[in-house]
């Protein structure tokens, strides 16, 4: 995997803006460090999904073949390769959990019996040791998978390294959204939190492929219907299941009706906060299913961009609605971070996706591959 390096000065110019920006957040939250935390963990946890969600589809392709993957594996690969960009802006979230995470403050256990017992799990050591497992094992997986895609000769070894990779995507994001999001609050357990953010991340991933695919005008763009039918069935089987383990998980919770299990969900729909609540089921499940459930929409290149951008704009609402509430009880209270932790992060993410140099594909072996 090549490295990545600004070639034109507007990607100069996006990465000192995204720094810039960044520092403004940590600057905008200096008398209330832990909103411009939560505010730069939602943001982080949108961005990595969209390299992380890009390497998955890549792999399920890989697994399972179909014009859709040839047509969205650029944007993908581009997308996957932004995952060193993530690993770097990790370490302010390694650097504030004490200030961050109410388990990691000193003495912390000291008066709660099942923050000891969890104390095993919940340490800062052992947080800090996972987050570097799982960028390891990620970085590995994304450098393995670029550098044999560009060797026709190993092309029959990918639906191997698929399915391996596959297999620890599903593993190493369940520890991530159990370290990173769930334990934001750590007497909250939910056995489908971390399905329901791995297939989040590939709902939001496809969405920023199918995006591209469908809104740019070069000689690569995707007109044909077939294709076009299927990047939006891809993106109709995604929400359906997003929305299926959501439900799931907030029905499971209602009929149990315990404390530590409601205690997520009670800032989150009794409070204000359930204008942010409706707006996703609309944004991110009813309206875009209706659009996909059309054959005529699907096949019209504007309406499936329009309705990828939606989803798009929808997942990074999801993020703010899955971290920001557990520290604001009182009811939805946007703060300056909230907007400059996404800008900052979206800015040096995108110069990064947009400088990474198109590698080149190997369609004709796995086609073989595939039968």
């Amino acid at each position: 995997m090549s490295p990545w390096r600004p070639k034109a000065p507007t990607q100069w110019l996006a990465l000192a803006a995204g720094v810039a920006l960044l520092l403004l957040c940590a600057w905008s939250g200096r008398c209330g460090s832990r909103q411009a935390l939560l505010s730069y963990l939602f943001a982080f946890l949108f961005f990595t999904g969209l390299s992380l969600g890009s390497l998955a589809l890549l792999m399920v392709h890989a697994l399972t073949g179909g014009e859709w993957g040839e047509r969205l594996r650029a944007p993908l690969l581009a997308a996957s390769r932004t995952l060193p960009l993530q690993a770097a802006l990790a370490l302010p979230l390694l650097l504030g959990m004490r200030e961050l995470y109410p388990w990691a403050a000193p003495g912390a256990a000291a008066h709660d019996a099942q923050l000891a017992a969890q104390r095993w799990y919940l340490d800062p050591a052992f947080f800090v040791l996972r987050t570097v497992v799982c960028f390891a094992l990620w970085l590995a997986l994304t450098a393995l998978f670029v550098r044999w895609s560009a060797q026709p000769a190993r092309a029959a070894a990918l639906p191997r390294l698929a399915a391996a990779g596959l297999i620890v995507y599903a593993l190493t994001t369940l520890i991530a959204a159990t370290d990173w999001a769930m334990s934001l609050l750590p007497h909250w357990h939910s056995s489908t939190f971390g399905l329901l953010l791995a297939t989040g991340w590939m709902l939001a991933a496809a969405a920023l492929a199918v995006w591209r695919a469908a809104s740019s005008r070069d000689e690569c763009a995707v007109r044909e219907p077939q294709v076009l039918r299927d990047l939006g069935n891809l993106l109709l089987v995604l929400v359906l299941a997003w929305a299926y383990l959501a439900y799931m998980q907030y029905l499971t919770v209602w009929i149990a009706d315990l404390p530590a299990e409601t205690s997520w969900y009670v800032p989150r729909t009794l409070t204000s906060w359930r204008v942010l609540a409706w707006l996703l089921i609309a944004l991110h499940f009813a309206v875009p299913f209706a659009i996909l459930l059309s054959r005529r929409a699907k096949e019209l290149r504007a309406w499936l961009a329009a309705t990828a951008a939606l989803l798009l704009a929808a997942h990074l609402a999801d993020a703010l609605w899955l971290v920001v509430p557990a520290d604001r009880p009182r009811g939805l209270a946007l703060q300056l971070t909230d907007l400059l932790a996404p800008a900052g992060m979206g800015v040096l993410w995108w110069a990064v996706y947009a400088g990474v140099p198109r590698a080149p594909g190997v369609r004709g072996e796995l086609r073989r591959v595939h039968g």
